[in-house]
Parts: C-alpha cells; sequence; structure tokens
C-alpha cells in the first residue's frame, strides 16, 4: 500500500511539476523590460484604446479582440505581482507608476473617441462589461495563473495571447471611457470596478505563483513579515471581490426568477383562450413587474386575481403582474407569409445578380454570332484581295501595360501566308491591313501580326 501511495505520489509530480522547467532569471527580466510604458509602449496602448472603442461601438467582438491583442496593459500588472512576491518595493513602484500611465492614456483616449464619435449609443459589448460578478473574478485569476506561468517557462508557448483576450482588460477600461464621455456614472464605476478587480486578481495569481516557485527575494524578508503581507494580500483581495459576489448572486436570482416566470406562465397563463406571446420582467426596487403580453381573448380581473394568488406557488411573492391584452393573434399562415417574405427579401438581390449575368451572356452570345457573321465576311473578301493569304484569325485581346496603366482590349489579326509567298510581300500586306482593318471593323486601332 505504501508502495503505491508513493508510486502515484511520483507520477503527480511528474505531471504537475512546474519548478524544472521555470525560467526564473530570464522571467523576471522579461516582466521587468515589458513594465515599462514609455516611448512606442504608450503609442500602442493610445491605438488598442481607439481600436478597443470602435470595437465597442460597433458592437464588433472581432476588433475588440485585436484590441487586447496588441495592448500592454497586462505588463504592469504582472509587475506589480512579481515586485510583491519577491519583496521589490523599488520596482514595486515603478511597477505602480507605469500601471497608472497605461490606464490613465487608456482612458484619456476611449474618452475622446466617444465625445467625438457620432454613434455612441449603448449596446451588449458595453452594457455587459457594466456589471462584474464572481466569473469575471474566476476568469481574471486562472487567466493571471496561466500568463505567469507561460511567461515563466524556458520553453516559448502560445498561451499569452489567449490571456490577453480571456482577461479582458482593455475593454473595460474604454466602457468607464464612454461613461465619463456621456456623465452616466453607473456605467463608469462599473466598468472601472470591472477592470480594477480583473487587475487585482491577475496581480494575485502572479504573486501566488512566484512564492510557489519559490523566487528569490531581492529584499531579505523574515517568516513572519512574509505571513503577514500574504494575509494582507488575501484580505484585500476578498475585500474587492465582495460586490462583484453581491452581483454574482443578483444575476443567479435573476435567471432563477426567469426560470419561475416561464413556468408560471407556460401551466398558467396560456390555454386554449389566450396565449402569452412574450413577457419582460423589470426590477422596480423591491417588487418586480412581470409584463405578459397576450393574444386571444381578454382576461377578466377575477382571473387575474386568481393569477395573482398563484404567484407565491411559483415563489414570485414579490412580483406585480401586468398584461397587455387584445393583441392580434398571430396565425399559422401569418407566420409562413412573414417567413416567405424574409426569404425573399434575401434572395432578391442574388436574383437580381443572376438575371444581370443571364443577360451579359445573352448579349456576349449575340455579339458573338454577330461576330461569326463579320468573320464570314471578312473571309470572303480577304481571300479576293490577297490571294497570297492562306488563312487568319481574329480576337480581341487585354494588354496589359508594366507602368500601371488600365488594360485595354485591342483587336488583333494574326496572317498565315502562302509558303511561296516572299518576305516583302509580306510585310507589304501586313502594313495595308494595319490600315484597312481598322476602318473595316469600326475600330480606332488594330494589331496585325504575320507568321
Amino acid at each position: 500500500m505504501i508502495n503505491v501511495i508513493t508510486e502515484l505520489k511520483s507520477i503527480a509530480q511528474k505531471t504537475l511539476h512546474l519548478k524544472d522547467t521555470t525560467d526564473v532569471r530570464g522571467t523576471i527580466d522579461s516582466i521587468r523590460t515589458s513594465t515599462e510604458i514609455r516611448g512606442y509602449n504608450v503609442w500602442i496602448l493610445a491605438c488598442a484604446a481607439i481600436i478597443a472603442s470602435i470595437g465597442l461601438d460597433l458592437d464588433s467582438p472581432a476588433v475588440i479582440i485585436g484590441a487586447m491583442l496588441i495592448s500592454p496593459l497586462m505588463s504592469p500588472i504582472l509587475g506589480i505581482g512579481l515586485s510583491i512576491g519577491i519583496n521589490d518595493r523599488k520596482h514595486l513602484i515603478k511597477a505602480l507608476e507605469n500601471f497608472m500611465v497605461a490606464f490613465s492614456a487608456a482612458l484619456i483616449m476611449s474618452t475622446l473617441y466617444f465625445l467625438l464619435t457620432p454613434l455612441g449609443k449603448m449596446n451588449a459589448s458595453i452594457a455587459s462589461r457594466t456589471e462584474p460578478t464572481l466569473l469575471d473574478v474566476l476568469v481574471a485569476f486562472t487567466g493571471g495563473i496561466a500568463g505567469i506561468v507561460a511567461g515563466s517557462r524556458k520553453d516559448i508557448t502560445n498561451a499569452i495571447p489567449g490571456v490577453a483576450i480571456a482577461t479582458a482588460l482593455m475593454p473595460p477600461v474604454c466602457v468607464a471611457g464612454y461613461g465619463l464621455a456621456n456623465g452616466n456614472w453607473p456605467v463608469f464605476l462599473g466598468a472601472f470596478y470591472l477592470f480594477f478587480i480583473n487587475s487585482v486578481f491577475i496581480a494575485l495569481a502572479t504573486f501566488l505563483i512566484v512564492r510557489f516557485l519559490r523566487f528569490p527575494l531581492t529584499e531579505y524578508q523574515d517568516k513572519e513579515s512574509r505571513s503577514t503581507a500574504f494575509r494582507w494580500v488575501l484580505t484585500f483581495a476578498f475585500l474587492i471581490s465582495i460586490p462583484s459576489a453581491y452581483l454574482f448572486f443578483q444575476v443567479i436570482e435573476r435567471y432563477q426568477m426567469t426560470g419561475r416566470a416561464e413556468t408560471f406562465i407556460a401551466e398558467k397563463v396560456n390555454n386554449d383562450n389566450h396565449q402569452a406571446i412574450s413577457y419582460r420582467l423589470d426590477d422596480q426596487d423591491s417588487i418586480a413587474k412581470l409584463n405578459i403580453f397576450m393574444t386571444g381573448a381578454s382576461i377578466s380581473r377575477d382571473s387575474i386575481s386568481y393569477l395573482t394568488s398563484q404567484l407565491p406557488n411559483y415563489k414570485l411573492e414579490k412580483t406585480r403582474l401586468h398584461f397587455v391584452q387584445n393583441l392580434p393573434p398571430v396565425s399559422e399562415n401569418e407566420i409562413l407569409s412573414q417567413a416567405r417574405a424574409e426569404l425573399l427579401s434575401e434572395l432578391q438581390p442574388r436574383l437580381e445578380a443572376q438575371n444581370q449575368r443571364m443577360d451579359s451572356i445573352k448579349l456576349s452570345l449575340f455579339k458573338a454570332k454577330q461576330d461569326s457573321a463579320n468573320i464570314e465576311q471578312l473571309e470572303r473578301e480577304l481571300f479576293h484581295l490577297y490571294p497570297a493569304l492562306q488563312g487568319f484569325s481574329y480576337s480581341a485581346l487585354a494588354f496589359a501595360c508594366e507602368n500601371g496603366k488600365p488594360r485595354d482590349t485591342i483587336p488583333t489579326i494574326i496572317l498565315t501566308w502562302k509558303s511561296n509567298t516572299t518576305r516583302a510581300m509580306r510585310k507589304l500586306g501586313e502594313e495595308q491591313l494595319g490600315s484597312w482593318f481598322p476602318q473595316r471593323l469600326g475600330q480606332d486601332t488594330c494589331v496585325v501580326i504575320s507568321r
């Protein structure tokens, strides 16, 4: 039994080991170097803030992700966690200064953008970053662990870009800029809080991994001092996560209330006489308002009183019912008609494009028939004028110029002479036909080639 436990412990150590592949000196130097937000880093940060603001304004996840990938905002946060972990006060102060510079630059650029943009409306991308919960704390913490573990390896990994996207530092700053530009303080405070907890828990994860990997301390710290610092860090992280826990439980309560409302409508409201088309839950202080949009026969006051009395059975006792009635019923034929109209509206541009292509093909065929008739006439005339001519080819070739001028399509005639035709006769015929062909074909110019 002891041998089995020893073997399992050995396997676990080999599988989960970190220290053997850690580049301690390289990690410290790399984080300290990247912590500096000066010169080109400020320009990159400003560009990332503008790109993220545009992505938020347009509700475009792809643009937002691009901004997160190029933003250097995470570097000073890793520097803060590293400095606390190795007790380096000098570089901690520098990391904090650079963190404030980075945050201020991103906030200023995003505020300026939302002050100038003609759009600037609240949308899903902005609203989703104003109510951080414990899930955001968990993402920031685990993302921070992945970031410092990946950054401390001797071998380069591809985890850093994913960490930058997952922890999402730049978008909350830009949403805070949106709130500041519009004077919307709840949005500003919610987004700032999301950015703050993301930063704190990334730094906390860095601090814990640095301590776990036993990075050497810059300044000596006895065991008691280390324990005290460790407790203070955890206490601070716990205190700032309390509001997110409150918001998290509110989200859970809202989700559960939505489920109970759906069950209540399905079991008590809907019947053969009337149906709920949709519903909406509105929070009004301690009492929620359940708006139900109805079609079919009107619900009497007695029925409404009965339905209200049933709310406690679905744990909706703090909910007030409000029915919007006598909405026109939506029949199956209307649904099919609407779907048909939507399908036609989608297919119409394609049908028009297809018709245009068909018209183009018909025109090309018509021109080809005309060209064929012209070629037969040309053939009779040429062989009558030049008995030494054995045959000819006619085509419109596209000529491309090296100097960047647009391509041009020029009629090209290739002459084939009989073998006994002298070079002088060929040259003379080529010159004469070079003047005759443009007039005969009604073209400005033609290219005539002999072979």
